[in-house]
């Protein structure tokens, strides 16, 4: 890539960070930094994998750390990354990974699991991640699953943005049954390009708060 075509890659994504910090601001919130408490679902924004997994590595091992059972529903290439990232702080991602401690899921195959002609089915939504839940759970009801997940933005990548906001609703709902701290990916560039300025706003209404994007001079996340 040429000097000049890569500057214009950096400026574009410098003018999408900025896009997203103002319209945050816009609808009266603020960023914040990549802190999760208790019983929280917030939207973690990224433009490039390696921010991604960086993050999402953090987060996991905060978790893993306080001995919290962890739910991930990652594409493949992201799984990947976080169990590099978690070898990297010397922690056994296959250890991690196995038992009641942690499951691991790929995004399309739980999303084909409980998507009806392009909506996601309640009942089946329930039943599939709900029985995650009480898995992971099971006679310690007491303790706080740490979740990631990046369905709703394999739905907005595929241009389906209400498909993605009633997903967000459904999460929103399995709070009212178990204690979770919930952490949503989307990309950036995939959220704008699907649903415009329009529907960003419609996904930052389905969170607490939003993470995950660097202003130059300016640390958000």
């Amino acid at each position: 890539m040429s000097a000049t075509g890569w500057y214009t890659m950096e400026q574009e994504q410098h003018d999408l960070r900025r896009r997203v910090g103002h319209l945050i601001r816009q609808m009266g919130r603020e960023p914040h930094r990549t802190h999760h408490g208790p019983c929280t679902h917030d939207v973690h924004f990224y433009n490039a994998d390696d921010d991604l997994s960086r993050a999402l590595v953090g987060f996991l091992a905060d978790g893993l750390a306080l001995g919290q059972p962890i739910l991930v529903i990652a594409t493949k290439a992201h799984r990947r990354a976080f169990a590099d990232g978690l070898r990297k702080m010397g922690l056994d991602p296959d250890e991690a990974y196995s038992g009641r401690l942690a499951v691991w899921l790929d995004a399309r195959e739980t999303l084909a699991a409980f998507m009806e002609g392009g909506r996601p089915d309640r009942d089946l939504f329930m039943a599939t991640v709900g029985s995650v839940f009480d898995r992971l759970l099971r006679k310690r009801e007491y303790l706080l699953v740490r979740a990631y997940g990046e369905m709703v933005d394999l739905l907005c990548q595929d241009g389906n943005l209400r498909g993605a906001l009633a997903l967000e609703g459904l999460w929103n709902e399995l709070a009212d049954r178990y204690a979770y701290s919930l952490l949503c990916g989307y990309s950036m560039e995939g959220v704008f390009r699907a649903a415009g300025d329009e529907g960003f706003r419609h996904v930052l209404t389905q969170h607490g708060r939003a993470h995950g994007f660097d202003d130059p001079g300016e640390r958000v996340a």
